[in-house]
């Protein structure tokens, strides 16, 4: 009798590296590839719950962008990292809105409550998601040519001057 094993998460981690090594030595331009992965952040820290591929690609297409490094970039989101971006985007957006702290309470289920929450949740996630976007677009602007030249993409045929 055989059974399914889950996949490992060696196994993951493995997927994920062949997808960068796909992605960063694509034919593509940097600016192109740094694009993508910047648009899948800002999709990926927002608060999108899951969905965030469903609108980075799109967008990547608009934008004429990569769309696997888009997809790349939303993964910036899960389980370990979204409590974070929810818990410094609400501080940040109550910092900006100038609200009260927010008290966990019984209290919080209040639709009042639920909304003023809801507000400095996506102001914060939003500036937070720009910011990431943007730095990720300036790093990756850097260290995308490095590692094609590592990996020796970018030499041109003998004989081409």
């Amino acid at each position: 009798m055989t059974r399914n094993k889950a996949p490992s998460r060696k196994g993951y981690w493995k997927r994920i590296k062949v997808l960068l090594k796909k992605a960063v030595l694509a034919n593509d331009s940097p600016e192109k590839l740094a694009r993508g992965f910047a648009i899948g952040v800002f999709w990926g820290v927002l608060p999108t719950f899951g969905l965030a591929a469903l609108f980075s690609i799109p967008m990547a297409v608009v934008l004429k962008a990569n769309r696997l490094t888009a997809f790349l970039g939303t993964l910036i989101s899960n389980p370990l990292t979204t409590p974070f971006f929810m818990l410094w985007g609400t501080y940040l957006g109550n910092f900006i809105l100038r609200a009260s702290p927010i008290t966990f309470s019984w209290k919080i289920l209040n639709l009042g409550e639920l909304l003023k929450i809801s507000k400095s949740l996506f102001l914060g996630t939003l500036i937070l998601a720009s910011l990431l976007s943007i730095l990720s677009y300036g790093i990756l602007l850097v260290i995308i040519p490095l590692i094609k030249k590592l990996s020796g993409r970018n030499k041109k045929p003998s004989g081409v001057s």
